[in-house]
């Protein structure tokens, strides 16, 4: 017992052939930006990657909006991209803080102090809850689905 396949081998192989010459970096840089854009906009509509909303802040319940003070956060995200891959993240040291949620507590002295809309309040110590900006979505998978079969019809067809 045995299959036979059969078909245009030649053109198989051309194809094939084709796509060693794949510009890698390009498609990387392209998700990159997608991925960049789609993070930013977790912002606007303040969730998670998951659609889930954040837990709002103090400074949204007072008209401003939550992780977005003065934008830094938001305004440090970046990408790098190369042939092998593309990384996208925050090099603000609180970022991870955000993303994970945290518990801070006074070291130095018996209570943070800190400003909450126009009073100063004092603490032993905060919780923050965890509030994810960075991650995939169900949507941003399909959206770099997309992408890279677009560029690979695109190299191929060429």
């Amino acid at each position: 017992m045995g299959i036979k396949i059969t078909g245009d081998f030649d053109k198989f192989n051309k194809q094939l052939s084709k796509l060693t010459n794949f510009n890698f970096s390009g498609l990387h840089k392209e998700i990159g930006e997608y991925i960049l854009e789609a993070t930013k906009d977790r912002f606007k509509k303040e969730e998670s990657p998951e659609g889930k909303k954040w837990k709002p802040s103090y400074r949204s319940r007072s008209g401003g909006k939550t992780l977005t003070d003065n934008a830094t956060l938001k305004n440090s995200l970046n990408y790098k991209a190369n042939s092998k891959k593309v990384d996208v993240g925050t090099n603000i040291i609180y970022a991870a803080v955000h993303q994970k949620g945290a518990t801070i507590k006074a070291k130095n002295a018996k209570y943070l102090k800190f400003k909450v809309g126009k009073r100063w309040v004092q603490k032993t110590k905060v919780k923050i809850p965890a509030r994810p900006f960075l991650g995939v979505s169900d949507d941003d998978r399909r959206e770099i689905k997309n992408i890279i079969q677009d560029r690979i019809d695109e190299h191929l067809s060429g």
